[in-house]
C-alpha cells in the first residue's frame, strides 16, 4: 500500500544518511546532497548520458540517483588509467600511468564478493573508488555487487512515493520536504557559530530524528497518506 511504502522510504532516508556516528556537518551535508537531487525528475535519471559503455555504467545507471551514478560515473572513467599488478598476498597494487598518487592496494575477496581500497573513498562517501573499480573490471564484472549500492544512493529509496494515484500526496510531500530543507539549512548556519551550539544541537537532533523514526513505525498503515509535520525542536 502507498502509506508502507511512504513510510518505508521516510526510514530508509534518515537511515541512510544517520547514524550515532554521523557528525553534525556531515548529516547536514548528506542532507543538501539528497535534497537536491532526489528534485530531478526520474525522466532525467533515465536518460543520463553513458560515457564509458562498459556493464558497470549502464546497470548502476537505472539504479543510482543522478549524483550517486555521476560520481560513480567519474570513477570509471578515471579507472581507466591504472594498471594493475596482483601481489604475493593476493592483493593488488594499483598505479595509475603517471603515478601521481603512488600506489593503492586493493584486496578482492571473491568468495564474499568485497572489496577493500586502502584510500578508503567507500568508507567516506559510499561511492567505490577508481582502484576498486579498475580491479572489479578486470575481473569482468558486468555490475557491481548489490552491497556496493548503499540504500541513500538508491532511486527507490526516493522519499516521495512516485504513483499517478497519489498525485496530490506526492505534491504535500514535496512541499514539507522543502519546509524541512530550509530548515536544516539554518539549523545549519545557526549552529556553526560555536562549538557549545554544535554540541547541543547534534545532542537534540540525535534524540529527536530517532524519536521521529519511532513514531513514523508506528503510523496505521492505510491508503490515505497525510500531511505530515516533522519539525526539530530543541524544547521537545
Amino acid at each position: 500500500m502507498a502509506a508502507e511504502a511512504y513510510s518505508k522510504s521516510i526510514d530508509a532516508f534518515f537511515e541512510g544518511i544517520f547514524t550515532e556516528h554521523t557528525c553534525l556537518r556531515s548529516f547536514f551535508e548528506q542532507i543538501g546532497i539528497s535534497a537536491n537531487f532526489r528534485r530531478q525528475s526520474q525522466y532525467e535519471t533515465q536518460y543520463t548520458n553513458l560515457k564509458t559503455y562498459i556493464p558497470i555504467e549502464e546497470h548502476a545507471r537505472s539504479i543510482l540517483t543522478p549524483y550517486a551514478f555521476n560520481s560513480l560515473q567519474q570513477e570509471l572513467l578515471l579507472a581507466m588509467q591504472y594498471s594493475t599488478s596482483e601481489m604475493a598476498n593476493g592483493s593488488y597494487a594499483i598505479r595509475h600511468f603517471r603515478r601521481l598518487d603512488g600506489d593503492r592496494f586493493v584486496i578482492w575477496l571473491a568468495e564474499e564478493e568485497q572489496i577493500h581500497c586502502s584510500c578508503k573513498e567507500f568508507e567516506s562517501s559510499g561511492i567505490l573508488c577508481r582502484h576498486a573499480l579498475h580491479v572489479l573490471i578486470i575481473k569482468s564484472y558486468f555490475h557491481l555487487p548489490d552491497k556496493y549500492y548503499l540504500s541513500r544512493w538508491r532511486r527507490e529509496c526516493s522519499l516521495l512515493v512516485e504513483d499517478e494515484r497519489y498525485n496530490n500526496q506526492s505534491i504535500i510531500g514535496r512541499e514539507w520536504f522543502q519546509e524541512y530543507q530550509s530548515l536544516v539549512e539554518t539549523l545549519l548556519s545557526e549552529s556553526s557559530v560555536t562549538k557549545e551550539r554544535s554540541d547541543y544541537v547534534h545532542r537534540e537532533l540525535t534524540k529527536e530524528l530517532n524519536r521521529i523514526l519511532n513514531e513514523v513505525r508506528n503510523l496505521p498503515e492505510t491508503d490515505v497518506v497525510c500531511s505530515m509535520n516533522v519539525s526539530v525542536s530543541p524544547n521537545s
